[in-house]
């Protein structure tokens, strides 16, 4: 079962989190060694627009530890509301069938107030 995480995000910030995926007792790191990972950022389930990719990468495989890294570029034009995401493993080199959730949540973007 996916662990569950909000993030959130300002228009026109650089987002960048460092998160370690467990198991579902949240204590255990789940080893990533032989995956690959993707996420996206949508309205909201089921929509079929993709908002944002989030590209996680694996930092580290053995410690479940991943990186979002979101440029301020992508985050400035985004609309103030609540989203939806998710951030699921697959083997590596099979994109479709037996991937599986490792988190999911809210992706909240909050207005600007400063800007360059």
């Amino acid at each position: 079962m996916a662990s569950s995480y909000n993030i959130s995000t300002f228009q026109g910030d650089y987002l960048q989190l460092n998160l370690a995926v467990k198991d579902s007792s949240s204590s255990n790191p789940i080893n990533l060694s032989g995956y690959e990972i993707r996420g996206e950022v949508r309205n909201g389930f089921g929509s079929t627009g993709v908002l944002l990719d989030l590209n996680p990468i694996i930092i580290n495989a053995v410690s479940g530890l991943i990186s979002i890294t979101v440029p301020s570029i992508q985050t400035q034009d985004l609309p103030v509301n609540t989203f939806y995401y998710d951030i699921e493993r697959y083997p590596s080199g099979i994109e479709t069938g037996n991937s599986i959730k490792l988190l999911k949540g809210k992706f909240i973007v909050h207005p600007e107030v400063t800007k360059a």
